[in-house]
């Protein structure tokens, strides 16, 4: 039956081999599927912070967008005379100053272009656009879609692909209440390439991380030519801020993470941020393990064969007693010795053997028991590494880049907190937004360098003014959120007037000096969620704007 190996020696060779490589193969296996098991896991969770992050960014672009058109939309006095210069002068004024807006203008209520930027499309009718005629309701933000009317107007994008839009729009009611028209941006799609790419580290780039945002119905809106122009995503996606893998259309399996992306008020894109990287780098670190260990597994199947086909002897009596002393080795007595009584000198010659294969499976042994003990110490101080790491990036994305003060993120973390304890303890809080007024012109007459300086001085004078009273955070621009928990109107209204007069007083730069306008809202007992507080206190704040600036105003 077994031809080749009719003698014992061979046999025992080829039984004892057989059964180092079998266990070999089933600890290789095991140890396979524990640490890919993990690593996925690691990774995928990697892949949707990642996600998040991009959401979360991308999510205060649109909002500051739309907030800049609601903003200019809010300037009633360009308006409201027939001379629309200064108008003109200011979209013109935005428009150089935003490289992110391919085009500005406003449209009488007959959807007749009456200024613009650049005096592109001046006197066009645009009455037919979407963004015309939801924008002539409320603030609007439209979904990415090619050049229609400008396509032939505007400069050629470098690579040749078509220019593509992201329209905001807002309606311009005049003082009396009516409708004048609607004002409208078009910020140009290679502002959002920025912002992912900002996202990326060098790292993930490394590791091949591709990056896709698309919108409900799973069609691809960026990249539009990085990859070819029929790129599908799977139509079984995970779920919202989960990740699993996934065979794409190239017949490639990749760790696949979805988030969605958090839409102003005024419009659900619907869009998502899909984040995919190759599960075979992904696993690339098991997989090297994985054939170390294989490596591993064969030479000692070879060697153990080897000592086996060595130290194998003939079929007699005396390798009865030898199997007898390995039953009891097998049994745990590791004190007893290999000894003959026989003559013949291969069963002499085993038995020596054997007892010296016994001591050095014993310091083997030995040696496995110290390996073991290292290789917990390496995954402890590993997995302490990632930690820390983990640790230190959740830090930085809760941090603003230039003013070191929390970013908007980490303020919706501590508002939805102080939310929910309001409830639980009917405790009020407060909460202060805060615009620096005029800010445009520091940037225009003095430069962005000491426009971020000016920035970087009201985030460490708003920290010293609040100190421990309550949580200062950028939210976006050259606004600042103050929250002030544990804290009545009367008290809020005088930390904002403290933190205005140490503010009016402070000099920025040679000679500048900037103010702020403040607007104050309180956290009410029958609110839903804290954007309702946040709303308000934004209410407040254009109030002290239309008032004249450098103002505390308290919500109602």
């Amino acid at each position: 039956m077994l031809r080749g190996f009719d003698t014992f020696r061979k046999r025992i060779t080829l039984l004892s081999g057989g059964l180092l490589l079998s266990l070999s193969l089933v600890l290789i296996t095991s140890f396979y599927q524990l640490t890919s098991s993990r690593l996925a896991t690691a990774s995928g969770e990697s892949l949707v912070n990642l996600s998040q992050s991009i959401s979360n960014m991308l999510s205060a672009n649109l909002m500051e967008r739309e907030r800049e058109v609601v903003l200019l939309s809010k300037r009633t006095s360009l308006y409201e005379t027939q001379d629309l210069s200064g108008l003109q002068y200011a979209i013109d004024q935005i428009k150089s100053s935003y490289k992110d807006y391919a085009w500005i203008g406003f449209a009488n209520i007959d959807g007749v272009v009456l200024a613009s930027s650049n005096g592109v499309l001046k006197e066009a009718d645009v009455s037919q656009r979407p963004w015309f005629i939801s924008g002539r309701s409320g603030p609007f933000i439209g979904n990415v879609h090619k050049a229609l009317l400008l396509e032939n107007l505007l400069p050629k994008t470098k690579d040749g692909s078509p220019i593509r839009f992201v329209d905001f729009a807002a309606p311009v009611i005049g003082e009396s209440g009516e409708l004048k028209g609607v004002v409208a941006t078009h910020a140009d799609w290679a502002w959002v390439k920025e912002v992912l790419l900002s996202s990326l580290t060098d790292t993930s780039k490394r590791k091949n991380i591709d990056i896709f945002i698309i919108d409900n119905e799973h069609r691809v809106l960026y990249p539009d030519y990085h990859f070819p122009n029929d790129i599908e995503v799977p139509k079984t996606l995970p779920k919202d801020g989960q990740f699993k893998s996934l065979l794409w259309q190239d017949d490639k399996e990749y760790l696949t993470s979805l988030v969605s992306v958090r839409s102003p008020e005024s419009t659900d894109l619907a869009w998502q941020i899909v984040v995919r990287q190759p599960l075979s780098i992904a696993m690339s670190a098991v997989n090297e393990v994985h054939k170390l260990l294989l490596f591993f597994g064969v030479f000692a199947t070879l060697l153990c064969m080897l000592l086996a086909y060595q130290f194998a002897g003939t079929l007699s009596r005396p390798l009865e007693r030898l199997a007898l002393t390995a039953k009891s080795i097998q049994q745990g007595d590791r004190k007893v010795t290999f000894q003959s009584d026989s003559k013949l000198i291969e069963v002499a010659s085993l038995s020596r053997s054997l007892q010296e294969m016994m001591s050095s499976l014993l310091t083997r042994e030995q040696s496995l028991m110290q390996m073991n003990v290292m290789l917990e110490t390496k995954v402890k101080n590993r997995t302490a590494e990632l930690e820390a790491s983990n640790r230190s990036l959740e830090a930085i994305a809760r941090k603003d880049p230039l003013t070191h003060i929390y970013n908007r993120l980490a303020l919706d973390e501590a508002l939805h907190k102080e939310y929910r304890q309001a409830q639980e303890s009917k405790c009020p809080f407060a909460v202060i937004m805060i615009d620096a007024d005029h800010f445009k012109r520091v940037n225009d007459s003095f430069g962005h360098t000491v426009g971020d300086l000016v920035l970087q001085k009201i985030a460490k004078l708003l920290t010293v003014q609040v100190g421990d009273k309550g949580i200062v955070a950028r939210f976006g621009g050259e606004e600042f959120t103050v929250l002030l928990p544990n804290m009545n109107a009367d008290e809020a209204k005088n930390i904002a007037e403290m933190i205005r007069e140490a503010l009016e007083k402070e000099e920025m730069s040679d000679g500048l000096y900037v103010t702020a306008s403040f607007g104050v809202a309180m956290y009410e007992i029958d609110d839903s969620h804290y954007e309702q507080v946040l709303n308000r206190a934004d209410a407040a704040l254009y109030k002290a704007k239309e008032q004249g600036r450098n103002r505390v105003v308290i919500g109602a």
